[in-house]
């Protein structure tokens, strides 16, 4: 494929890629993650920020992230891993007009579960560019991931973003917060 857009839908970012004979020629990133819609329809969205790269063309669309979740545009399926780092890119869905979603990975780490949404896309290209043994992707939901002869074994996952983003919100009622987490607190 030497013509497409590449989608990278996360939570809070909306980033696309425009790639023409195989070169980035446009880019963009928007505020506009799944989580920040505010009732928008994602087909919308696309339509209004994305889809005007396509012009005359039907250009193919590959989107992973959120977008694939069950608040995104299509829910896609849970691959277990182990997993090839390329097996995304194999099983993407088909949703309205050529837009393909990339399916998530699902790792169980004894005593965790978690899941990939849009890292195991970054993988596939860290993966072509210096092969590893072990990954550590930054991001909202860092990931640890533990690679053996280009299959993904485990990954295990760290709030690194969103923990201290959710610290630094204003409390508006602290007694409130304190009877509500303590309500919650099961040791």
């Amino acid at each position: 494929m030497q013509d497409y857009i590449a989608v990278d839908w996360g939570s809070t970012q909306l980033r696309g890629w425009l790639i023409r004979d195989g070169k980035c020629v446009a880019t963009k990133q928007l505020p506009l993650g799944i989580s920040r819609l505010n009732g928008e329809a994602p087909a919308e969205i696309f339509r209004q920020h994305l889809a005007p790269w396509r012009g005359e063309q039907t250009l193919p669309v590959l989107m992973a992230g959120m977008v694939g979740s069950d608040a995104g545009w299509c829910p896609v399926p849970y691959l277990a891993c182990p997993a090839a780092i390329d097996a995304p890119g194999r099983g993407c869905s088909a949703s309205p007009k050529r837009c393909g979603l990339c399916p998530v990975s699902r790792s169980s780490w004894p005593g965790t579960t978690g899941v990939m949404r849009g890292e195991e896309t970054q993988l596939l290209g860290a993966g072509q560019i210096a092969p590893a043994d072990c990954y550590i992707m930054p991001g909202t939901h860092s990931k640890w991931v533990q690679v053996e002869r280009g299959v993904v074994q485990h990954f295990s996952t760290a709030m690194t973003g969103e923990l201290p983003s959710s610290a630094a919100e204003p409390v508006a009622d602290w007694q409130a917060a304190s009877r509500a987490a303590a309500g919650r607190r099961r040791f």
